[in-house]
């Protein structure tokens, strides 16, 4: 096990910058993600955590030891790619023992780990086969028990279960999490696909254009996005984010979501507090489309919209909205009924709701845990 430490580290490839300047201090035995989208510069992190690429800038550490100008194959990590990369000539069990021989270990405990990590990985039955006989999701299975098995300090995956179909992944982030539990790994893993993020990381750093924009558990992730980007790319349907004119009535602060003053909705304490303190005129205003309920009748904290489209998922509804030139996704029970065209008057849970610098894109905070 090890702990994992970027500072200020960047790399460039000509003139194009694929990292910059990230810092992430990654615990011992903690599960990580890099989650970001495509070309973000997640893979090139990994790519240098484990010595592949080059680091242009900065410094890596290994349980404190500079590790930055040491080569991949002594750095003592475990590297799983998108496409599983063993050797088809092989059997199953000699794929399994062949990083286990190349380290000496004696034959009886290689025969016996061996067998606890085809078990593990449920390839007991295809153990004497030919790699090349099996099928893709068992090949990933292989190549994941294979870089399992000689217990590195640190282990890299970037995008493992891509290519798997959707029933398998989602075993497969399960073994995964026992797996890194049952051997006490760090666990660093690269995926565009924030369920997987969420599901299986202890913390996620989430990427775009080759900057870190924020490090935290899930939870925090989810509920408190350091900003717009963070909280347009977490969730399914992601967070409403919605330009609002900020003004002040009788000492009470309003946010106009839909161009007509008459609708604006009062925001509570805390909300108010930070647009005071902001002090613009305009913001972006935030809210997750479960964050949403239907009154029965208008008020101050309530704004009238319409329906344009009701979508089932699974035991929820998404209802789309129009309020003005305003358009926002509501996420609801299925025994909430609404219907394309009717009229609705919607309320915020505004005590999970944000404010955002709409120049900026920071969330708005009043203090560290605003």
């Amino acid at each position: 096990m090890a702990s994992v430490t970027l500072e200020d580290t960047s790399k460039t490839f000509g003139d194009f910058t694929a990292v910059r300047n990230i810092n992430l201090a990654i615990n011992d035995a903690e599960f990580v993600a890099i989650l970001g989208p495509s070309g973000c510069g997640k893979s090139t992190t990994m790519n240098m955590i484990a010595g592949i690429e080059d680091v242009s800038g900065g410094t890596i550490r290994f349980d404190g030891a500079d590790v930055t100008n040491v080569p991949m194959q002594n750095r003592g990590v475990g590297f799983v790619f998108q496409n599983y990369a063993i050797f088809t000539h092989m059997s199953v069990r000699k794929n399994l023992a062949f990083g286990l021989e190349v380290q000496g270990v004696q034959q009886s405990e290689i025969n016996r780990r061996v067998e606890e990590m085809a078990e593990f990985m449920a390839l007991t039955h295809r153990i004497d086969a030919p790699s090349a006989s099996l099928s893709v999701n068992e090949l990933q299975k292989l190549a994941i028990g294979r870089s399992a098995i000689v217990e590195p300090s640190i282990f890299l995956l970037d995008e493992p279960l891509s290519n798997l179909d959707a029933a398998f992944r989602e075993r497969m982030r399960s073994d995964l999490r026992q797996l890194q539990r049952s051997l006490n790994q760090t666990m660093i893993y690269v995926t565009h696909d924030q369920i997987e993020a969420m599901g299986l990381a202890d913390r996620i750093a989430v990427m775009d254009q080759a900057t870190l924009q924020q490090f935290d558990t899930p939870e925090n992730i989810y509920s408190r996005p350091e900003n717009t980007f963070v909280a347009g790319f977490i969730g399914a349907p992601s967070m409403n984010l919605v330009r609002a004119r900020i003004a002040e009535r009788d000492g009470v602060m309003f946010a106009d979501l839909a161009g007509r003053e008459a609708d604006a909705v009062a925001l509570d304490d805390r909300l108010s507090s930070q647009a005071r303190t902001h002090g613009g005129a305009a913001l972006t205003f935030g809210f997750r489309p479960e964050h949403l309920r239907i009154s029965d009748q208008p008020d101050a904290g309530t704004l009238a919209a319409q329906v344009v489209l009701v979508e089932l998922v699974g035991r929820r509804k998404l209802v789309h909205f129009s309020t003005g030139q305003t358009r926002f996704v509501g996420s609801f029970y299925r025994t909430v009924s609404l219907r394309p065209g009717e009229a609705a008057n919607v309320s915020f849970d505004l005590g999970k709701c944000h404010l955002f610098d709409p120049n900026t894109g920071l969330r708005l905070r009043l203090g560290e845990d605003d």
